[in-house]
């Protein structure tokens, strides 16, 4: 039945959809944060080892915020084209004013935005010889991941490696990458540092799941899934838990300096998101959890960001 659904969804598709709602809305902004705060505090620590390029620093964030732009862009493209996500999509001649993108264009679109990523990209390797190796090697990794996350019969989000995929290039990768162009060479501590953004992107990246598990059976394969929403939730919590933990034990072992504690007024936040989805929760409210794990994200980084670069 799924497969046959996924036939006539992708006949449909060669028609003229467009997407429902604004071009800004299809970049998913509320995400962005994966990008933004792992950069800002990447750059906060090489501060701490001496002067920082503003130019460097803009041109890392512009090219990681293309990149995971592009990755939306696309997850939404082959998601509707895979059969999901119906209610997002229009036909042009039922569209209402001021629809955005038509479906068609979606991978120009993201096109455009890696390629101007790796123009950046090649730019930052070569505005720091030290780093040169680095930038190319991760770059390319970065836009791979970001085109197989939704992309072909196997996508990463398709066979329970979402999480993972999150995990490692919005948490470690980024972070690191933006303390390295700075011209500092990669330590164990600020691969530590990019754990608690590493986790929380993981618990965004889950939460969306758990919120489209039924939506999911016949699709698509999440670590969602294959553990089942009570151990899923159960792991949602320990991933948030453990990133307040790792930032309590970074203060501890002065990686990060005490004010860094202002991180833990978030946790009602992740409270909420925990609540979204407990035993017998309402509809809307688990719709709302993907919200909720993005503005806990938003609230957790930059008061983080807050305490290293304001505070110290």
């Amino acid at each position: 039945m799924a497969k046959e659904i996924l036939n006539s969804q992708i006949d449909l598709v060669s028609e003229h959809y467009v997407y429902k709602g604004s071009w800004i809305q299809l970049f998913r902004p509320l995400t962005l944060t994966g990008t933004l705060s792992p950069v800002l505090v990447g750059t906060a620590f090489a501060a701490k080892s001496g002067t920082i390029r503003l130019d460097i620093f803009l041109a890392i964030l512009m090219a990681a915020l293309f990149i995971q732009s592009s990755t939306n862009v696309l997850n939404d493209y082959y998601d509707f084209k895979y059969g999901q996500d119906n209610d997002k999509w229009v036909l042009a001649h039922d569209a209402p004013n001021g629809h955005g993108p038509a479906h068609k264009t979606l991978p120009i679109l993201a096109g455009t935005m890696i390629t101007l990523s790796i123009i950046i990209g090649l730019w930052l390797a070569f505005a720091n010889s030290g780093s040169t190796a680095w930038v190319i090697t991760t770059g390319i990794l970065g836009i791979l991941a970001g085109i197989k996350y939704s992309a072909g019969e196997h996508s990463f989000s398709s066979i329970g490696l979402g999480e993972t995929t999150a995990f490692l290039f919005l948490g470690p990768v980024i972070t690191t990458l933006a303390f390295i162009v700075q011209g500092n060479n990669i330590n164990w501590q600020i691969l530590i540092l990019s754990l608690p953004f590493a986790l929380l992107i993981a618990s965004m990246t889950l939460t969306n799941n758990i919120r489209d598990l039924k939506k999911d059976i016949g699709f698509r394969t999440t670590l969602a899934n294959l553990l089942g929403r009570t151990r899923a939730v159960y792991l949602l919590a320990t991933l948030l838990s453990l990133a307040y933990i790792t930032v309590f034990l970074l203060i501890i072992y002065h990686i990060l300096p005490y004010s860094a504690l202002i991180v833990f007024l978030a946790t009602p936040l992740a409270g909420r998101l925990i609540l979204s989805y407990r035993k017998n929760a309402q509809r809307s409210e688990e719709i709302k959890g993907m919200a909720r794990a993005a503005k806990h994200h938003w609230v957790f980084g930059l008061l983080l960001v807050f305490a290293m670069w304001i505070i110290g």
